[in-house]
């Protein structure tokens, strides 16, 4: 664990994401950019330039010079460059989903405890001030009394000129599936899929052994975006709208806004988890979060016909 307040951080991949993890890591007061490193070297060198960082060639190299590695490399290569790190006590925070396999997600685990570093998984879901609002707002009304009884979630994209590394389970409906775990609202025991399927649009609905119903939608290729979240309990309908970022509050009709604070989720994540990395609390995703994730994202692939 280290013992000084800054801690010296890596970032691993330096594509859209990992640049945006450039940026949060730069602006966040509790890390420090040292380094930087991705496959293509002129990037590294040029990313390098603009942010002070060090161009790093080889990613053992890290080890006695990072306290922290950002890992947005694609998911193929998380394991392979996440466990030399987490075994020689370099903490990670890896990009969603934790891994390309429940077994590489496992020896990330224990590499981690192995090297007493910790493991994070960038469910930045979990820092969405909108989300925070929700959480709070199902807390009150559970403990007022109320069950929940259902769940949807929805994530349609707008067709977009990239590529993916993932199906749009692992890219986009995996955001939800963590949300819906941190819920803990029992074991599933029937999972049922569209069988229009595809890499790019799934539709996915969890019986629960509770009678709780969750449902999922994502799409990458739509015309038209739409992302939302519904929580029914027994006492009210909670509304998430993701574009907006707005949480309404529904009872008996009537229909009131949460208060959602400003906040900007991955900075926010990252500052959680430094604080993470020096033995404080945080509500980042943990390695086990991230392996829940994956297995519950990966039985819904399978009954889908994607795996």
């Amino acid at each position: 664990m280290p013992n000084h307040e800054t801690l010296r951080a890596v970032v691993i991949g330096l594509g859209r994401m990992g640049m945006h993890h450039v940026r949060a890591c730069m602006d966040v007061s509790d890390v420090n950019l040292v380094a930087v490193f991705d496959q293509d070297t002129d990037l590294a060198r040029t990313v390098a330039a603009e942010t002070g960082a060090q161009p790093i060639d080889q990613l053992d190299a890290l080890v006695h010079h990072a306290d922290l590695a950002v890992i947005a490399a694609p998911t193929l290569f998380h394991a392979d460059c996440a466990l030399p790190l987490l075994k020689s006590g370099v903490s990670c925070l890896v990009e969603k989903p934790i891994a390309a396999t429940d077994d590489e997600a496992r020896a990330m685990i224990e590499s981690a405890t192995i090297g007493q570093a910790s493991l994070g998984i960038g469910h930045v879901e979990r820092f969405n001030p909108a989300i925070s609002a929700l959480v709070q707002a199902i807390e009150n009304d559970l403990k007022d009394g109320a069950k929940i009884t259902s769940l949807s979630a929805r994530r349609i994209n707008l067709k977009a000129d990239r590529t993916y590394d993932t199906d749009a389970v692992l890219d986009l409906m995996i955001h939800d599936l963590d949300l819906f775990n941190t819920l803990k609202l029992g074991t599933v025991v029937t999972i049922d899929t569209e069988q229009d399927a595809t890499d790019d649009q799934v539709t996915a609905r969890l019986i629960l052994a509770s009678g709780v119903v969750a449902s999922f939608d994502v799409s990458r290729v739509a015309t038209e975006q739409d992302r939302g979240l519904v929580v029914e309990t027994t006492l009210s309908s909670l509304h998430v709208d993701f574009t907006e970022k707005t949480v309404t509050r529904l009872v008996n009709g009537s229909a009131a806004p949460l208060p959602v604070e400003i906040q900007d989720p991955l900075r926010a994540q990252l500052k959680s988890f430094a604080a993470t990395c020096q033995g404080q609390a945080s509500i980042v995703a943990t390695g086990e979060d991230g392996l829940a994730a994956l297995e519950l994202a990966n039985d819904i692939c399978r009954k889908a016909g994607l795996l």
